[in-house]
């Protein structure tokens, strides 16, 4: 009796031995913590945008509070996927929250999340722009239209018009330097940095929580276990709790494989999201959703990866010429590859419902294009990317620099690029020209491409490029309430864990353009209200003299020469009786995407309503970008 009850202690004492190593690396037994190391009032895991508002508003909350910010990369890379977002957060109108919600119900469909929730989420997108207007105040921001002006219902990027709602008021706004009035790379992020840095508030870079520290029983969460910059453990405990804003898990090959089947796939924005949270909460027992919707929730992009950087550049949306397709594995086209899918997140109809591009069940693909193509402007995105956004690398024009560094393949033929990249030149010759033989007709007949935007493969050199499946967010993580707080898998909360941002999004399919980046600010803020118990103060913001950038200006012309997507641009400004009466281009005009017509139609749009915020035009959106920076430049006080 006594062997075999000494027997199945040991078979016990194994169980232990082999289970603790794997609890031991993301939860914690409060039980080993012999005596923390420091102690804090509130400790945030991440510093993207959720973590950042979250870290102003407990600090504004109780400005004597000790809140301890653990970033994991430096400080030069920080920012998480909001530095390298388009920079839009969403404001529907106070009366169109019916609609809105109609709306974003349809968007989630077919994974709703509880109707409460929904009421919540709608609500607090609709009331939090007093709050978001007096952070950036305080930081030297403003909120404004991305297209330069100032905020104003009906100035919104619309993703799926045909949804129930669709018809809804709202305002598609960024935050930028104050009376700039131009967009910011990264604006939103930073103005909640800058936020952070007249807060004083602790931001500890190349410090990466490694471990939160719970009670195995009650399911308590304590502090965490972090690294400092040279690798040293260290333990802190949280008087008021721990919020995970550490991102989603773009950037783990394996976690993609393993929750969505995704063979290849990399990050558009930063390399540091790599699932920390999730296998944190996973073993602190909390109940996981939104790991796999019907669709990559923000779509996966068509992207450039290259040796020198971890994050991938986007194929530019608008290509800068015609002659070019894109080919799969069977060296074939196989989609309408110049539809503005970046309107929608990158998803297309198929068996009437909106789904993912091929790109992943297509692999390998490649960009081809010819020398016309290759002079006519850059094939990568200029603005929106990590290795743009954040490290600094700016696609050349002409493609040029990539072509030197090898990034791109070139040849003298067709054939002869086929050899290169590892295809069948007879296949991908014969795709070609079945392509030219239909730029001839002026019809695409097997994918119903836009006549408009299709010229003949055919002046020499030839380019290719491969394409990859390239992720901008996953909405994966715990289940959390409309207070921030993790849910276990009874729906019960786990005292003392938060969770903000892109982990455990309320978005469980379609995304629409603005939510991702008001959900971080809004359920970061709301983490923080929970743990301290109240809500800051709004900082009031006087609007009295809003009014577009010339409205103090003396008649006269004022001149402004900003970067254009290809050059130079220099535009005159006239001014008469107080009132814009014209915007000239007088250098660099040839430079310039748009056509006449589109210039003629955005710049009496800003003339006839005597304000900056006016709608972008379609297929012309930097050059819209360049008028708005010209304006802030001209009439900067």
């Amino acid at each position: 009796m006594k062997k075999k009850m000494l027997s199945m202690l040991l078979v016990a004492l194994f169980a232990v031995a082999v289970a603790l190593p794997a609890c031991a690396d993301w939860v914690r037994p409060v039980s080993t913590i012999e005596k923390w190391d420091e102690e804090a009032d509130f400790v945030i895991v991440g510093y993207g945008l959720a973590g950042a508002a979250a870290a102003v508003e407990a600090h504004d909350i109780d400005p004597e509070a000790k809140v301890v910010v653990l970033e994991k990369m430096p400080s030069t890379l920080a920012g998480g996927n909001s530095i390298a977002s388009g920079q839009t957060f969403i404001v529907p109108a106070p009366d169109a929250l019916e609609d809105f919600k109609l709306y974003l119900e349809a968007c989630n469909e077919p994974n709703p999340i509880p109707d409460e929730y929904m009421d919540w989420l709608v609500n607090g997108f609709a009331t939090q722009l007093p709050w978001i207007e007096g952070i950036a105040e305080s930081a030297g921001y403003e909120a404004g239209y991305v297209s330069g002006g100032p905020i104003k219902w009906g100035s919104m990027v619309l993703e799926f018009d045909s949804f129930p709602g669709s018809n809804f008021s709202g305002a598609s706004a960024h935050l930028r330097k104050k009376n700039s009035g131009a967009f910011e790379n990264g604006g939103v992020w930073r103005c909640f940095n800058e936020a952070a840095k007249v807060r004083d508030i602790e931001i500890r870079y190349e410090n990466p929580a490694i471990s939160l520290v719970q009670d195995p029983v009650t399911k308590e969460v304590f502090g965490v276990v972090a690294t400092d910059a040279n690798g040293k453990e260290y333990s802190i405990k949280s008087a008021k709790g721990v919020l995970l804003a550490c991102g989603g898990y773009e950037n783990n090959l394996e976690m993609q494989r393993d929750f969505h089947g995704m063979d290849v796939v990399y990050t558009a924005g930063t390399p540091g999201n790599t699932g920390d949270g999730i296998k944190m909460l996973m073993e602190a027992g909390a109940k996981i959703w939104h790991m796999k919707n019907q669709t990559q929730s923000g779509g996966f992009w068509l992207g450039f990866k290259v040796p020198e950087y971890e994050a991938t550049f986007m194929r530019n949306f608008d290509m800068p010429a015609g002659s070019w397709v894109e080919i799969d594995s069977d060296n074939e086209r196989f989609y309408n590859e110049s539809y503005g899918y970046h309107r929608q997140h990158m998803k297309y109809v198929k068996y009437g419902r909106y789904t993912d591009l091929p790109h992943e069940r297509a692999l390998p693909v490649h960009l081809i294009f010819d020398e016309a193509t290759r002079e006519a402007g850059a094939v990568g995105n200029q603005w929106l990317s990590w290795p743009t956004t954040t490290e600094g690398y700016t696609w050349s024009n002409d493609n040029l620099a990539e072509i030197e560094k090898g990034w791109v393949i070139k040849a003298d033929t067709i054939e002869e690029l086929a050899e290169k990249i590892d295809r069948d030149p007879a296949a991908v010759k014969a795709t070609i020209e079945r392509y030219n033989e239909m730029c001839e007709k002026g019809v695409d007949e097997d994918f119903g491409r836009d006549p408009e935007t299709m010229q003949k493969i055919e002046k020499g050199p030839f380019y290719a490029i491969p394409i990859y499946p390239t992720l901008v967010g996953t909405t994966g993580g715990a289940k959390r309430d409309t207070a921030s707080r993790v849910l276990d898998w009874n729906d019960e909360v786990i005292p003392g864990l938060y969770e903000a941002g892109e982990l455990g999004s309320y978005i469980s399919n379609l995304y629409q353009n603005g939510t991702f980046l008001a959900e971080a600010m809004l359920s970061g803020r709301t983490a923080a209200q929970t743990a301290f118990g109240g809500e800051s103060e709004i900082i009031a913001v006087d609007k009295s003299d809003v009014g577009p950038a010339w409205a103090d200006a003396e008649d006269g012309e004022y001149k402004a020469t900003v970067d254009g997507v290809h050059d130079k641009i220099e535009f005159t400004f006239t001014v008469k009786d107080g009132k814009l009466s014209d915007i000239a281009v007088t250098g660099g005009r040839d430079t310039m995407m748009m056509t006449d017509e589109q210039f003629e139609t955005y710049v009496s749009a800003i003339i006839e309503t005597q304000s900056e915020g006016v709608d972008a035009v379609s297929g012309a959106t930097e050059d819209c970008k360049a008028i708005g920076k010209a304006i802030a430049q001209a009439f900067a006080k």
